[in-house]
């Protein structure tokens, strides 16, 4: 969850100082977008793949995980083949800090959907199993 609370807070960053953060140095932009990247793995990713081979039971472990990456290529179909189409809405890469917008408010929609997951620490399988 703290994945997803950071990449908000990086996107944010973004969006907002999107202008201003390339006029003063491309290297703080890199070093920002490259901390969101590496964030990336800490939430989305972890949600994704781990948790979910951890809540549901065995027999539906497999269907569940595939569903979950499933979607999870169909959301970056669409980021990829329609958010992009409007990146150059009025002019070339203007629209680039309303995409991160758009980003920002994702992560922190997946923020509140992670915190509803059921947690499963210092449980084991046979736990977990029996109270189902």
């Amino acid at each position: 969850m703290n994945g997803f609370v950071t990449l908000t807070v990086l996107y944010i960053v973004i969006c907002f100082g999107y202008h201003r953060i390339l006029d003063a140095s491309n290297m703080a932009f890199i070093v920002l977008f490259t901390l969101a990247q590496l964030f990336q793995n800490f939430g989305p990713n972890v949600t994704c793949f781990v948790w979910f081979s951890e809540v549901y039971l065995t027999c539906f472990r497999a269907t569940v995980h595939g569903i979950s990456v499933a979607t999870g290529k169909l959301d970056a179909i669409v980021a990829q083949a329609g958010l992009m189409s409007i990146k150059n809405h009025a002019s070339p890469n203007a629209f680039i800090p309303h995409l991160i917008e758009i980003f920002a408010l994702f992560t922190l929609a997946g923020f509140f959907v992670t915190y509803w997951i059921p947690k499963t620490r210092s449980k084991t399988l046979e736990d977990i199993e029996s109270k189902a």
